[in-house]
């Protein structure tokens, strides 16, 4: 290796690290233009009939597999969940291929809006 590729093969990673955070900051920042992301000041506001809502339909529809209380059975335990709100709708709606069942065709936008208020107020 000569010293030429001394110096320029760290700046090429370096490069690369950076493209990489700063895709990821604007990633980020897209996904809370799109309202997929609540930051948690508004997830300690939540609205108490839409949590209560969704933990009726939790219990309809979900808790035969994480448990009356979320803490898992058969699915996991949903405390202290770390996905977006976006992704709990994406895949409360599209399921997980052999592990959870789909909820698109089941259940209305706004029972999305009140089961990841509930899955928030468990967090």
């Amino acid at each position: 290796m000569t010293l030429q590729n001394h110096v320029v093969a760290p700046l090429i990673a370096t490069a690369i690290a950076a493209a990489s955070l700063a895709g990821t900051f604007g990633l980020a920042a897209y996904m809370q233009r799109l309202g997929m992301t609540r930051p948690v000041e508004q997830r300690l506001q939540l609205d108490p009939k839409l949590v209560v809502d969704g933990h009726k339909l939790f219990l309809m529809n979900c808790a035969h597999c994480h448990a009356d209380d979320a803490t898992g059975d058969e699915g996991p335990d949903l405390h202290g969940l770390r996905k977006t709100d976006g992704r709990l709708r994406l895949t409360i709606k599209n399921g997980i291929k052999g592990e959870m069942p789909r909820f698109n065709e089941k259940l209305a936008e706004t029972d999305l809006d009140a089961l990841v208020a509930y899955l928030d107020s468990i967090r």
